[in-house]
């Protein structure tokens, strides 16, 4: 039996959304918000721990059939109250909370490592892409929080099969160098390759922040540099979008 919210102050509207506005709180109740039916219905299809479910008092009896799920509780609320939660200006109805996963170990073959990545829907787009094209990690230093909410919708749903964490490139890069993983920052210099000219069938790529790129320390301890040519005029590329490309190159690579 579902139990129903009538007030803002309740103590789950109240976790709800600090959940939703603050990262730190996030990380210390090791728990995340998603918001929507597609992406509920992703977690539950992927064995995702969900702690709780807020649902529009409106829907929740459709939503589940008229059963409610045993793995977790389910909590009714008034829509007004649904909308004072959410970080959407019209959202479904569905709000719920996810554990964060466990930290996995990095292995595989080819990666996406970001260096201080801050727009929250380059980041989601960019796990989506590496779900899309099988990359074994993303992994991210200095970059904005991919449990924000505009991560983890932006992600639409990979977030729940992309091993995604949390790790100084300083740390990271040797660790790849140890698995024999050649480490190349993507960056527009003169002196970097062609992207199609480098084999990446096995390998890391450094995607750099929206403005600054790559930090130039980070970029001294690569095996290499790489550019995607450009024929027109503009400076750059958007940063999901210039890893994207690379990462079709890396799933290229393995078919030559």
């Amino acid at each position: 039996m579902s139990e129903r919210i009538t007030s803002r102050r309740n103590r789950l509207v109240l976790h709800y959304k600090s959940l939703l506005t603050d990262k730190k709180y996030r990380y210390e109740n090791r728990a995340f918000v998603c918001d929507g039916i597609k992406l509920l219905n992703e977690a539950i299809a992927e064995s995702v721990i969900i702690r709780s479910a807020l649902i529009d008092e409106r829907i929740s009896e459709e939503l589940f059939s008229g059963r409610e799920p045993r793995d977790f509780r389910v909590y009714t609320a008034p829509r007004e109250i649904i909308e004072a939660v959410s970080t959407l200006s019209t959202p479904q109805g569905v709000l719920f909370e996810c554990e964060m996963p466990a930290p996995r170990k990095i292995a595989g073959e080819r990666f996406i490592l970001l260096d201080g990545l801050q727009d929250t829907g380059n980041i989601g787009t960019i796990i989506r892409c590496a779900d899309a094209l099988s990359i074994d990690a993303v992994i991210c230093d200095g970059c904005a929080d991919i449990y924000n909410p505009k991560v983890v919708r932006s992600a639409m749903g990979s977030l729940f099969r992309v091993n995604a964490v949390n790790t100084k490139l300083p740390d990271a890069i040797p660790m790849l160098h140890d698995m024999k993983i050649p480490v190349y920052a993507a960056r527009l210099e003169k002196d970097s390759a062609d992207v199609s000219s480098v084999d990446l069938t096995k390998c890391a790529v450094i995607i750099g922040n929206e403005g600054a790129g790559v930090r130039d320390v980070i970029a001294g301890l690569c095996d290499g540099s790489i550019v995607i040519p450009m024929s027109g005029r503009a400076e750059s590329l958007n940063a999901a979008l210039a890893a994207a490309i690379i990462m079709y190159e890396m799933t290229r690579g393995k078919s030559r």
